[in-house]
């Protein structure tokens, strides 16, 4: 019996944004600066770069690779002071130390199919359905305690039951608005669009059974990420608590 050649090997990890974002949710950590934040930093990409990954995907759109990749390069000759944010906090570190030419940015952010802003979907829900706003923006969202340590942190961004509670806050965005006027839908598609973006461009990495992609991208993309790519069948999915350990 003929034996099948090996699929490319994915590792989703989902974080916090270290940097200001636009995301549904986000997490204002103390200096991650300060030696007692770079010290958690490090144990964080020791953790990571036990997969030993080929790629390093980063949630950067793709029009900035040139940027992202100057910066990676000035980095790696020890030119650039790292911001305190995910991609490079995190990323540069883990591609650097294990030998990598660049990084690779797989994010979109384009306006795309969405016919209403989040913004708009939001104050809609506020003013004409408060209780289902109560229930998804108001309810049990997602929210890291940041006395936590930065592993402690990243345990609960990968950890099942709140990457489920995430895309439950997401999914019900579906419900906001009435018969012939779906307004959160308007939205939500916008969401879903980026979601199987991010989805492509990771399998356009997976060029050869010998990749070894690991993927930091913000958790609330990790449900979808995680459904289309086993859905997909072309890569092999690989746990993320196997490195990090489990909340």
């Amino acid at each position: 019996m003929k034996r099948s050649s090996p699929k490319p090997k994915v590792l989703l990890v989902g974080t916090f944004h270290m940097r200001k974002s636009s995301d549904m949710y986000s997490t204002e950590v103390d200096d991650l600066l300060s030696e007692k934040r770079q010290r958690e930093i490090r144990e964080v990409i020791d953790r990571l770069k036990d997969f030993n990954p080929t790629k390093v995907a980063l949630e950067i759109v793709t029009e900035e690779e040139k940027t992202i990749n100057n910066k990676y390069k000035a980095y790696t000759e020890g030119q650039l002071k790292l911001e305190p944010r995910e991609d490079q906090q995190v990323g540069f570190p883990i591609a650097s130390e294990l030998g990598h030419e660049r990084v690779y940015p797989i994010d979109w952010m384009e306006v795309g199919v969405a016919t209403r802003p989040y913004g708009e979907v939001h104050g809609w829900a506020e003013t004409n359905q408060p209780e289902l706003f109560n229930k998804i923006f108001q309810g049990e969202i997602f929210k890291l305690d940041t006395n936590k340590s930065i592993l402690e942190m990243y345990k609960i961004c990968n950890n099942l039951g709140e990457i489920k509670r995430s895309h439950k806050q997401y999914i019900n965005m579906a419900r906001i608005g009435n018969i012939g006027e779906y307004v959160g839908i308007d939205w939500l598609v916008w969401w879903y669009q980026r979601n199987l973006i991010l989805f492509s461009n990771i399998c356009r990495l997976a060029s050869s059974g010998e990749e070894r992609i690991l993927v930091l991208i913000g958790s609330s993309h990790i449900y979808l990420l995680n459904q289309f790519l086993q859905e997909s069948d072309e890569v092999e999915l690989v746990d993320v608590n196997d490195y990090i350990g489990e909340e």
